[in-house]
Order: C-alpha cells, then sequence, then structure tokens
C-alpha cells in the first residue's frame, strides 16, 4: 500500500480531516492533499510525526511503499550509489597509474591486456542493469552526453580495429 493511501486510511480511521492533520503537522492542507493523492512524497521527519501521531510502526506506514523507502533510503544515505562508483573508480585509476610509473611499466604492456578485463566489466554491466528502471531514469541531458561519451570511447578502438583489419589483410 502507497503511503498517501495509508494516510488517508489512517487520518479517517482517526476521525481527521485532511486541514485537522495539517495543523498537527504544522503543513498545509495542500501537502496532505498531495500526500494522499500520491504527487509528491513527505519528508522524513513528516513520516515520522504521522507515525507516533497515528501510533502506527514506520514500517507498517511505509511498507509496500518502494517509492518511498527508496527516496529515504537515498537520503540517508553519506554518499549515493552512483556517486560512490565515481569516486572510488577515478580514486582507483589514480592509484593504479601511480603503482605503473612507481613500478616503471610501460603502457602499451598494459594497453595490451586491458582488453579483456574492460570486456568482462562491461557484459557484467549490461548484464546487471536492470533495463526498466534504467529507462525511467533517463534525462534528455543524460542520453546526449551518454551518447557522446560512448562514441569517443568507440572512435579510438574502431580506428585500431580498422587499422589491424587492413594491416592485417595487406600483409603488413
Amino acid at each position: 500500500m502507497k503511503i498517501g493511501e495509508q494516510l488517508q486510511k489512517q487520518r479517517k480511521a482517526h476521525k481527521m480531516s485532511q486541514d485537522t492533520l495539517a495543523k498537527e503537522l504544522h503543513i498545509s492542507r495542500q501537502s496532505v492533499s498531495k500526500w494522499e493523492n500520491g504527487a509528491t512524497l513527505p519528508s522524513f521527519s513528516n513520516v515520522i510525526a504521522i507515525s507516533e501521531l497515528f501510533d502506527i510502526s514506520l514500517d507498517d506506514l511505509i511498507k509496500g511503499d518502494v517509492e518511498l523507502m527508496d527516496e529515504l533510503e537515498s537520503k540517508s544515505r553519506w554518499m549515493s550509489k552512483t556517486k560512490w562508483i565515481v569516486v572510488v573508480s577515478v580514486v582507483s585509476a589514480i592509484i593504479a597509474v601511480m603503482i605503473m610509473r612507481i613500478l616503471k611499466i610501460k603502457w602499451t604492456n598494459i594497453d595490451a591486456f586491458m582488453g579483456l578485463p574492460q570486456l568482462i566489466a562491461l557484459i557484467g554491466l549490461l548484464v546487471s542493469i536492470k533495463w526498466k528502471d534504467f529507462d525511467k531514469i533517463l534525462s534528455k541531458k543524460v542520453i546526449i552526453w551518454g551518447t557522446l561519451w560512448i562514441l569517443f570511447c568507440l572512435i579510438p578502438i574502431i580506428n585500431d580495429m580498422d587499422a589491424g583489419f587492413w594491416a592485417g589483410f595487406n600483409g603488413h
């Protein structure tokens, strides 16, 4: 059950109008109406206040409202999963480059090896993504920048493959 439905059910069970509930929570009646209609979600502090007001556990209040649970969970995290991926990837890449420099490993040796791990990571990523959910969050800007990024990643790869093909074809 969505939080809006649960809120309306509890409000009516306690014989409260939207206006009375709004006054109890120190918010506008329109906010209560938007919550009940599913147009917006209450803040975490309001969810707690509602729980206490109606003497209902947080679990019972928000159970089944996946959208609200996701929002509350993401707000409670120190760092989002996306930021974590970016930060860990960049820091790991910097450390890897520093180690290569310290050990005086030539990039050509590493570059020849990187193709297989890249392919495995890409396949793992593509298989792991929940595409229905992913499509819902893509904005036009993300689509444009993502397309450009993939394009600029593919140009050198395709160029190298093409050059290698023709060099092999011509016997060089």
